[in-house]
């Protein structure tokens, strides 16, 4: 029994290390997977779900559009044909 916690204990360490690494250089999607597979392992693990949740927030961020970002204009191409 105690062979088997210490070998998920050791399995959580290596994929919650993974996450922190992918969160690292910004690969969101990979720190979110590994910390989920951490978080199965040990659900108590406050790591793991700070990552899990850190990731979401992340990839979040890269999808929104700014909020308040005004629409551009239509570019005006009469500019170019005057210029000629």
């Amino acid at each position: 029994m105690r062979s088997e916690v210490s070998t998920l204990e050791q399995q959580r360490d290596a994929l919650l290390s993974l996450a922190r690494g992918c969160g690292y250089v910004g690969h969101w999607d990979c720190a979110s997977r590994n910390a989920g597979e951490a978080l199965q392992i040990d659900s108590s693990s406050k790591e793991a779900r700070r990552l899990v949740t850190l990731a979401t927030h992340e990839t979040e961020l890269q999808i929104a559009p700014p909020a308040d970002a005004p629409p551009s204009p239509p570019y005006d191409t009469r500019d170019l044909l005057s210029h000629h």
